[in-house]
């Protein structure tokens, strides 16, 4: 902005850069006022004479300068300082009206600036008001929720006792042709009746995640006093650890209604309420949703409901993203993993939703947040804030990445029938983030799937990233043509079919893996009694720090 220019001049540098006044033409005056006065000495000699002059200086005055000559120059030398004053005004005009312009246009700017600051103010007054009351409204309707909640734990105690014990009833008391089925429908019914209650004993609380870390303590020092007696954790009355696996389970069978199946298809429930610890499990579900890595991993201590809320918060949302049009892919979008590794729990759950940007990340976990538009918000905000108050209950860690696709070279090895082996490599580019294939070396352009006509029957195919240790190796039978990464996390990377009538063309396709991946770490009972902490497993340098920090007695 110019800056405004003074209305009044200290200095004639300052009145000669911002004239707001037109000068006198003094000048022009004082030379009219002496022609004047030429002309009437010019006239009238004797005027001199009544001047306090010498006499000779009089003559000497008139002999030289009392002539039409003299009067001719001077009367021309006024007209060319009335010449140069009428320049001066006109000069002077100008720059008052360019200045007085410029008044008015910094005057218009100042006002057009005043107007758009106070747009923007009543607009940002009006965004943090209706925030500030859509937050008080929010929490006006939390504690109203907790309140209600209290209202039906503190009343409903004798009627969950009663319904608890009459299931426990029916169940010890059914036929002997039903025990299968009927005390399995007994089964559930307690074990979503207790889901219920601690539901509505952890809205009640005023620190969720205070509540559950004391009830992890509690039966950590059970299951310490347990062994140091000498006995069974799982012999006391109330077991207090569980097995997380089977909590995954029972969070998708159980709460989500998923029908959970081998990868051949083949239904296994008794697998699914096994109490020994299972093996290195691999599941998918009938709708092709869901894609489970399960391995062995060791008991926790605390609540199971605990952790079946937490996953099943997470697996709801990404149920919710893998039902989207827009971000269905061929293979299952949801995938799960669940292994123990440095004595923690690890869990992994990656679904193919829109990636998370930097700024809703230092906010997803808090309460209230929301990433769905408002017209397909169903939620209120509370699933992640669940998730990471569990989690610290827990004394774990929980983070999300966004997992993008990658260019690279893949390797493949073809084995065919008559004992032929052909070695190819394509090279994947990316192109708007999405995989694009071809033969490296050619001059063709990438395309989303590569072909290649085969002269025999394919037998074997490798597959192999270059960089990664990992193979895929697959012998193919009369009846397999499709052939997926076998890999379990984000997802396989690739896919390869054989088409045509006779299976005599194989087309290699790169998968699009775009989406978001929530990692979770928990330590386990043997972990937590040898002093492991799951967040300090992200940070590589803690034990350097801490190593500068002890005494030479201390080793």
């Amino acid at each position: 902005m110019q800056n405004l220019p003074e209305s009044r001049s200290s200095s004639p540098e300052k009145a000669e850069r911002f004239p707001f006044r037109i000068q006198y033409p003094w000048r022009s005056l004082l030379g009219l006022i002496l022609l004047l006065f030429y002309a009437a000495l010019l006239a009238s000699p004797e005027l001199l004479n009544a001047l306090p002059v010498p006499a000779p200086f009089v003559n000497a005055v008139v002999n030289s300068l009392l002539n039409t000559q003299m009067f001719s120059a001077a009367s021309v030398l006024l007209l060319l300082l009335c010449w140069a004053d009428v320049r001066r005004f006109f000069r002077q005009q100008r720059k008052v009206r360019e200045s007085m312009q410029t008044l008015w246009e910094n005057k218009r700017q100042l006002q057009q600036r005043a107007q758009t600051s106070a747009s923007h103010t009543d607009k940002l007054k009006l965004f943090i008001s209706d925030k500030l009351l859509e937050y008080i409204e929010y929490d006006e309707k939390f504690l109203h929720f907790k309140s209600i909640a209290s209202e039906v734990r503190h009343n409903g105690v004798i009627s969950f006792d009663k319904v608890q014990s009459a299931l426990h009833f029916a169940r010890e008391h059914s036929l002997p042709g039903e025990r299968g089925d009927t005390a399995l429908m007994y089964q559930d019914a307690l074990s979503a009746m207790r889901y219920l209650w601690d539901l509505l004993d952890l809205s009640t609380t005023d620190n969720m995640a205070l509540h559950i870390g004391a009830q992890v303590s509690r039966c950590e020092e059970q299951a310490f006093q347990a062994e140091l007696q000498g006995t069974e954790v799982s012999a006391l009355p109330a077991s207090p650890v569980f097995e997380p696996a089977k909590a995954l389970l029972d969070t998708l069978t159980l709460h989500l209604g998923v029908t959970l199946c081998s990868d051949d298809g083949e239904e296994n429930p008794a697998l699914l309420f096994r109490t020994d610890q299972p093996e290195h499990l691999q599941l998918r579900d009938k709708d092709g949703i869901f894609r489970l890595d399960i391995q062995p991993c060791a008991v926790l201590p605390g609540n199971a409901n605990h952790l079946i809320l937490l996953l099943e918060n997470l697996l709801r949302n990404a149920q919710y993203f893998a039902t989207r049009k827009t971000h269905k892919g061929p293979l299952a979008p949801v995938s799960v993993r669940l292994w123990e590794a440095q004595q923690c729990l690890c869990l992994t759950v990656y679904n193919r939703g829109p990636h998370i940007n930097a700024d809703d990340k230092e906010q997803i976990f808090q309460l209230g947040f929301s990433t769905r538009k408002v017209r397909e918000h169903h939620g209120k905000g509370l699933g992640l804030y669940f998730v990471q108050q569990i989690t610290q209950g827990f004394d774990g860690d929980i983070g999300c990445d966004n997992i993008t696709n990658h260019s690279g070279q893949y390797h493949l090895r073809l084995e065919l029938d008559n004992g032929d082996v052909q070695n190819l490599h394509l090279e994947v580019a990316l192109d708007d983030g999405r995989p694009q294939v071809r033969l490296s070396g050619s001059d063709a352009d990438f395309a989303r799937q590569w072909e290649m006509p085969l002269s025999r029957k394919l037998m074997s195919l490798e597959v192999n990233l270059a960089g990664d240790s990992h193979v895929s190796r697959f012998a193919l039978n009369k009846s397999e043509r499709l052939l997926v990464d076998n890999r379990q996390l984000p997802g396989p990377h690739w896919q390869a079919e054989l088409t045509g009538r006779k299976g005599d063309v194989l087309r290699f396709t790169p998968l699009d893996i775009r989406g978001v991946q929530f990692s979770l770490r928990l330590p386990t009972l043997e972990g937590r009694m040898d002093g492991v902490s799951a967040t300090n497993l992200w940070a590589p340098d803690v034990d350097q720090l801490d190593a500068s920090f002890r005494s030479p007695d201390d080793f």
